[in-house]
């Protein structure tokens, strides 16, 4: 068989992109996960590694939503530096002290004592990880459909044989006279 009649055999079937939709879409899901581990790691790799300091929360920064951002501000080789921290579990009113660790190869790169990477991390990873989630779901619901759909067809066309076949025999079989009793003009005639 040559590739292209191959292809289009799949491509008519559709079942192998229904199943690929599932596979990526999982693979998907499953990078918020790995996000979330190696972010862990990284905290830990920090509290090692990294060069202990003292940062102040500058001031805590509500959005429209009720989202809130500290902004905090630290000292770190000679340079005042003031970076984001997400308010997700924890979250410090305007002049805390907070103890860091600072990544000494990027001084803007740290870990609060609460547990909090700087900056946003990944809310890009969640968003596609929502995203795999409904593609996986669909390719689900849409190959779960077609084998429906063909089960249906494939009943249909067996009764429509049936029928068919039924009728046939109908048509063939020999007519016997009427049965039960003779009508008053035959009874009249005989």
């Amino acid at each position: 068989m040559a590739v292209v009649e191959i292809l289009r055999r799949w491509w008519r079937m559709r079942y192998p992109g229904y199943l690929l939709g599932v596979v990526v879409g999982l693979v998907m899901m499953w990078l918020p996960y790995k996000t979330y581990d190696d972010n862990e790691a990284w905290q830990e790799q920090l509290r090692t590694d990294g060069v202990p300091a003292q940062g102040v929360i500058d001031q805590l920064v509500r959005d429209r939503r009720g989202k809130a951002t500290m902004h905090l501000r630290y000292e770190f080789a000679g340079l005042e530096r003031r970076v984001e921290v997400a308010c997700m579990e924890v979250c410090h009113p305007a002049g805390t002290s907070v103890r860091i660790w600072v990544n000494p190869d990027d001084p803007v790169d740290f870990v609060t004592d609460f547990g909090m990477l700087s900056g946003h991390r990944g809310r890009v990873q969640g968003v596609i990880g929502v995203v795999g989630l409904v593609l996986s779901g669909s390719m689900a619901l849409a190959g779960y459909s077609r084998l429906a759909q063909r089960r249906h067809e494939h009943r249909r066309r067996d009764w429509q044989r049936q029928q068919r076949v039924q009728r046939q025999q109908q048509a063939w079989r020999p007519r016997t006279g009427r049965r039960g009793k003779p009508s008053a003009r035959w009874r009249k005639k005989n």
